[in-house]
């Protein structure tokens, strides 16, 4: 894994580094539309890892990290540091053709190992003790209960919630804070599963839509269905007048263009 990296090698892995550090420069510092940013920047490092290997992209990696604290503080690193890092897993994963299970459930489980730690190390290094973090959970479990008991009994269903519901909500929360090492673990787990699918499901579109042969997510008949609803209700929309005309329709007709391409190219 360890060798000299040839000039395109340097070049390519610097290039795409410094748009992974302009990509994290504009989610830390544009007042809206961070969240956009926060889903390019795993697909900038996957790239990387498709046109080169992972060895290139890990020196990406540390180029972009190293430019980003010295430009906007340490503060930024932890999270900037799992997104890189789920860039790096999925152009692996991608480029050796692993299943969507297996590449679902080994990212969920090790971004949430990644989590864990990264927070734990971050709470010993400011100095905060983890009983503290258990005990806001509490406190904003606790609010939660109360606003749901709130609207429920605004809407007539108080008395379904108090009886049918609340009693096992307040078990599985007692034996989660009970034992919170592990319930911590598993409720990041619960939480990061949506968000590697959709991280997922964004970095598999963009690589195929710039030509890398990647297998399909979601793939098969699920695939098939949702390119054929986009395409329904693109031609759905008049080529003429004023909306047929508007800048979001001709660039939603291209998108659906690009794609038919890229699941051309994938087959």
């Amino acid at each position: 894994m360890f060798r000299r990296l040839t000039a395109i090698e340097i070049a390519e892995g610097a290039l795409l580094a410094d748009i992974g550090v302009i990509f994290q420069l504009l989610a830390l510092y544009l007042p809206i539309g961070k969240s956009i940013f926060h889903v390019l920047l795993p697909i900038v490092f996957a790239i990387i890892v498709l046109r080169r290997d992972f060895y290139v992209g890990i020196m990406g990696l540390c180029v972009a990290v190293f430019t980003v604290g010295i430009m906007s503080g340490p503060a930024a690193l932890p999270l900037m540091l799992l997104e890189c890092g789920a860039g790096l897993f999925l152009g692996l994963t991608m480029k050796h053709r692993m299943g969507h299970f297996w590449i679902i459930i080994l990212g969920t489980t090790s971004g949430a190992l990644a989590f864990y730690l990264l927070l734990i190390v971050t709470d010993f290094l400011a100095g905060i003790p983890l009983s503290d973090l258990v005990r806001s959970l509490h406190v904003t479990f606790n609010d939660a209960i109360n606003l749901v008991s709130v609207v429920t009994a605004s809407v007539g269903l108080g008395h379904w919630w108090q009886s049918n519901l609340l009693p096992p909500v307040n078990a599985m929360a007692q034996v989660a804070f009970t034992y919170w090492v592990i319930g911590f673990y598993v409720l990041t787990w619960i939480v990061l599963l949506p968000v590697v699918i959709a991280v997922y499901y964004a970095t598999n579109l963009f690589t195929r839509l710039l030509g890398y042969k990647v297998r399909p997510f979601p793939g098969g008949i699920i695939e098939r269905f949702l390119y054929w609803t986009l395409r329904t209700l693109t031609r759905l929309i008049p080529e003429r007048g004023r909306i047929g005309q508007h800048w979001i329709a001709q660039n939603l007709r291209k998108e659906v263009r690009r794609l038919g391409i890229a699941r051309q190219k994938a087959k």
